[in-house]
């Protein structure tokens, strides 16, 4: 491992004062304000599509369940009809 010494930790301190005087400063505020506003309309628009796709796969589920439903329904009765046409009670 290299070892740092005292001139480093000084230089350190002087970058980060200056990277503190950057980002406190008001061109760094209008960024910040740029990107949180950036990021507020992207999930507003997010939100959009998940609503749109939630609503989405409801119906496709609601309209997958009645076709089941009606599968099984005609199985069953398909059922029913061979066994009496056996001869068996249902």
């Amino acid at each position: 491992m290299a070892k740092f010494g005292w001139k480093t930790f000084v230089g350190g301190i002087l970058l980060g004062s200056v990277g503190f005087d950057m980002l406190t400063s008001e061109e760094a505020e209008k960024v910040y304000t740029a990107v949180t506003e950036g990021a507020l309309i992207a999930r507003d628009y997010i939100m959009k599509n998940v609503e749109y796709t939630t609503a989405k796969a409801q119906d496709i589920y609601s309209e997958a369940k009645t076709k089941a439903d009606r599968y099984i329904e005609r199985k069953a009765a398909r059922s029913s009809e061979e066994e009496f046409a056996r001869g068996v009670d249902a």
